[in-house]
């Protein structure tokens, strides 16, 4: 099976900011999981070398970001007017997600914007 180049993008930049993500670890301190598997994998190999008596793997829970942006794309794609207005979204707002959309840019929406769009 391949995935289009589209589809493969769009699993890149998932695992990606999953990666980026932060996770409690250690001491309450919040690390970004790319660094958790470093230091996990730092620990086994004083463990392999017999540096370290004991080893303990210990990965946090993941908390996948699973928000469907092609319902949000379509949701501000197709946002009428008066929609718009009942929503309180500034036309600016709308216009600028709406061009880089239609361009095939990434989009960055604010929660404040949102929270307004899951209403639709």
């Amino acid at each position: 099976m391949r995935l289009s180049e589209d589809v493969a993008k769009l699993l890149i930049e998932k695992i990606n900011s999953n990666f980026n993500a932060k996770y409690n670890y250690k001491n309450n301190k919040n690390y970004s999981y790319q660094i958790i598997l470093q230091d996990n994998l730092q620990q086994l190999a004083t463990f392999i070398v017999n540096k370290r008596k004991e080893f303990e793997f210990s990965i946090p829970k993941i908390h996948l970001n699973g928000s469907n942006t092609t319902s949000l794309n379509e949701k501000i794609i197709n946002i009428t007017l008066q929609q718009r207005k009942q929503l309180g979204i500034n036309k600016s707002t709308i216009h600028y997600l709406k061009n880089n959309l239609l361009q095939g840019k990434k989009i960055k929406v604010y929660s404040k914007t949102f929270s307004k769009l899951k209403q639709l």
